[in-house]
C-alpha cells in the first residue's frame, strides 16, 4: 500500500514530538526532584549544625541521657527525626523511637558513608516509620577521630506531594507544547508536500504528453529552485519532442517515398517497421510481427541480420532484388533494403544471350575464313602471302575474342558456385609453365616458381588453369626483359598467390579499370600482341566465384604484381 509523503513527514513529526515530550517530562521530574532533595538536605544540615557542636563532648564520653535530650530538643518542632549513632553502629539516641528497639545502623548506606568521613545521603523506605524518608548522616570528629554519627531523617511525603503537583503541571505544559508542535508540524508538512504534489501532477501530465504544464513554485529555497528547474526541463522537453516529431515526420516521408523496399527487424529478427514499397513486395499480413525467414524463403535469408555490409541477390515472387543489411548503432535492430533489379537482370540476360548467340554465329564463319586462309597460304606468292597472314592474324584475334566471350558467358550462366576438388597448386603451376616454355625462350625471359612444400586447395581445377593461363600470358606479352616470378604461400585461412613481372607496367590512372571487359591500356600494343581485353575480366570472375579477391600493383617501367587471395 502506497503511503503519501505528507503522511510520512507528519508521522515523523509525531514521533519526534511524543519522544521529546516524554523525555522532557521524565528528565524534568528527575532533575527537580534531585534539586529539591539536595536543597532540603542542605537546609537541614545548616539548621542542625549547633547540635553537632553540643553533642561533641557527650559523644566522646558516651553520655547517653544527654545525647537523648539533645536529640529530643532539636528534633521536636522541626519535623526532623534525629538519630545519634556510635562508631560501631549502635544507636545511642533517637528523637522518635526507643533506641533499645532499633537494629545496628552501621550497614545503612548513609551511616556507612559518614563513618568513612564523608556526608552521607540516602532516600529510602524506613522499616521503623513505615514510610519513605530522606536521610543525611554527618560524621562528628575530634582531632581527626570520628566519635560518632548524627543522622537527620525527614519524611519524603511532603516532597512527593509537591513533586506530584509539579509533575502534573509539567505533563500539562508538555501536552500543550506537543499539541502546538503537532499543529505547526501539520502546517509545515503541508507546506513541504504541496509543492511536491504539484510536481507529481505536472510530471504525470508530461508523461501523458502535455508539455505545456507549468509548476507555480516560487521562493528562494530549494523547492523554488526545483520548481524553476522543472519548468526549464518541461520547456526543453517540449522543444526536444517537437524536434523529434519533426524529424520523425521527415524520416517517415523519406521512408514512404523510397522506391526500395525497407524492413526493420528487432534483435530477434521480427519485423517492426516497413514502408509502402515493402507492401508492394509482401502482403502486410504476412510480415507484421513475423520473423524474416517466415516470408523471405530463400537459401540466402537465414543469415541476413548477420550479413551486415554485404549485398546479395534474392528472388521474391519471381522478381530479382538486391538485398543489403545494416545494423543500427545501438545494435537493437537491423535495416533491410530491397532494390528491384528485375529489369537490370532481364537486360543482362538479353545482353548475355546476344553475346552467346553472336559468338556462336561468328564462330563458324571465322573458322571457315581461317581454314580457307590457311589453304590459300599454301599456294600464295610473297605479295599475297603478306595479305593472307594479316587476314589470319585478325581472324585468330576474333576467334580468341569469341572464345573469351563464350567463357565469360559460361561463367555468368553457372553462377557463383564452382565445382570444387582438391588441387595440387605446385603441380598445376609447374604444368602450366611447360606450356609457356617456348614463348619464354623466344623473348629471353625467366620464370621462377616459389612454392614452399606441398600445397593443396579446394577449387575448380579447370577454372584455375584458365585463371593462371591468362595472368601468365599477360605477363609474358608485356615483359621484354627480365622475367616472371610466381610466389605461393598459405596462411591460416587463405592461399596467397603473387605473379610478378618486370614489364612495362601500368599507369596509375588505369589501375581501377583494368578488370573491365575490353578495357586495354594501350590499344595499339594490345592488337599487336593479340590481346582481347577480356583476360583480366575472366580472371576476376573466376576469383570471385571462389570467394577470393584479386588486386594489382604497378607503375611504369617497374613491372606489375597481381595478388590473388583464395580461401584455403
Amino acid at each position: 500500500m502506497k503511503r503519501p509523503i505528507f503522511l510520512k513527514i507528519f508521522l515523523s513529526f509525531i514521533v519526534v514530538v511524543i519522544t521529546g515530550s516524554a523525555l522532557t517530562i521524565v528528565l524534568s521530574y528527575e532533575a527537580i526532584r534531585a534539586y529539591y532533595v539536595h536543597s532540603t538536605t542542605d537546609a537541614m544540615v545548616a539548621r542542625n549544625r549547633p547540635l553537632k557542636n553540643e553533642a561533641l563532648d557527650a559523644l566522646a564520653e558516651r553520655r547517653v541521657p544527654e545525647l537523648a535530650a539533645l536529640a529530643h530538643k532539636y528534633g521536636t518542632g522541626t519535623h526532623t527525626r534525629i538519630t545519634i549513632i556510635a562508631p560501631d553502629g549502635t544507636v545511642l539516641a533517637d528523637s522518635a523511637v526507643d533506641p533499645a528497639t532499633m537494629y545496628n545502623h552501621r550497614s545503612r548506606p548513609e551511616v556507612a558513608e559518614a563513618l568513612k568521613g564523608a556526608n552521607g545521603r540516602s532516600v529510602r523506605y524506613s522499616p521503623d516509620l513505615k514510610k519513605e524518608m530522606i536521610y543525611i548522616a554527618l560524621p562528628v570528629r575530634r582531632s581527626g577521630k570520628i566519635l560518632g554519627v548524627i543522622r537527620y531523617s525527614l519524611s519524603a511525603e511532603e516532597i512527593t506531594r509537591l513533586l506530584s503537583t509539579l509533575r502534573d503541571r509539567i505533563v500539562l505544559v508538555s501536552f500543550l507544547v506537543g499539541f502546538l508542535s503537532l499543529l505547526i508540524s501539520l502546517i509545515f508538512s503541508h507546506l513541504i508536500t504541496r509543492p511536491l504534489s504539484e510536481l507529481l501532477k505536472a510530471s504525470n501530465r508530461i508523461a501523458a504528453g502535455d508539455f505545456e504544464v507549468h509548476v507555480p513554485l516560487s521562493g528562494n529555497d530549494e523547492l523554488g529552485d526545483l520548481g524553476k528547474g522543472f519548468n526549464r526541463m518541461a520547456e526543453q522537453l517540449q522543444g526536444s519532442f517537437t524536434e523529434l516529431s519533426r524529424r520523425k515526420e521527415e524520416l517517415q516521408s523519406i521512408i514512404s517515398s523510397m522506391a526500395e523496399g525497407l524492413l526493420l527487424f528487432d534483435s530477434e529478427g521480427r519485423v517492426t517497421l516497413f514502408n509502402a514499397s515493402a507492401q508492394k513486395i509482401f502482403d502486410p499480413e504476412q510480415i507484421v510481427g513475423k520473423h524474416y525467414w517466415e516470408f523471405l524463403r530463400s537459401a540466402e535469408s537465414p543469415d541476413l541480420p548477420e550479413s551486415e555490409g554485404k549485398n546479395r541477390e534474392l528472388i521474391i515472387n519471381n522478381r530479382y532484388y538486391l538485398c543489403g543489411t545494416s545494423r543500427l548503432p545501438s545494435g537493437a535492430a537491423t535495416v533491410l533494403i530491397l532494390h528491384d533489379i528485375t529489369a537490370m537482370k532481364q537486360m543482362e540476360r538479353i545482353k548475355q544471350d546476344l553475346v552467346v548467340n553472336v559468338s556462336h554465329e561468328l564462330n563458324t564463319p571465322l573458322t571457315a575464313i581461317k581454314g580457307f586462309t590457311e589453304t590459300l597460304l599454301e599456294d600464295a606468292d610473297e605479295r599475297r602471302r603478306e595479305y593472307l597472314l594479316i587476314i589470319k592474324r585478325h581472324t585468330d584475334r576474333l576467334i580468341n575474342i569469341v572464345k573469351d566471350l563464350l567463357t565469360l558467358a559460361e561463367l555468368e550462366e553457372k553462377g557463383g558456385t564452382p565445382t570444387r576438388e582438391t588441387v595440387d597448386m605446385k603441380a598445376l603451376i609447374e604444368n602450366l609453365a611447360v606450356i609457356f616454355e617456348s614463348r619464354l625462350k623466344e623473348k629471353g625471359l625467366s620464370l621462377t616458381i616459389d612454392i614452399p612444400g606441398p600445397l593443396s586447395l579446394a577449387a575448380d581445377q579447370f577454372r584455375l588453369e584458365q585463371l593462371f593461363t591468362n595472368l601468365i600470358d599477360n605477363a609474358i606479352k608485356y615483359t621484354e626483359k627480365g622475367g616472371i616470378t610466381i610466389l605461393v604461400e598459405k596462411t591460416t585461412s587463405d592461399c596467397i598467390i603473387r605473379i610478378k613481372d618486370t614489364g612495362i607496367g601500368i599507369p596509375a590512372e588505369h589501375l581501377d579499370r583494368i578488370f573491365e571487359r575490353f578495357y586495354v591500356v594501350d590499344k595499339s600494343r594490345s592488337r599487336s600482341v593479340g590481346g582481347t581485353g577480356l583476360g583480366l575480366a575472366i580472371a576476376k570472375h573466376i576469383v570471385g566465384q571462389h570467394g577470393g579477391s584479386i588486386t594489382v600493383e604497378s607503375s611504369l617501367s617497374a613491372g606489375t604484381t597481381f595478388t590473388l587471395s583464395l580461401p584455403a
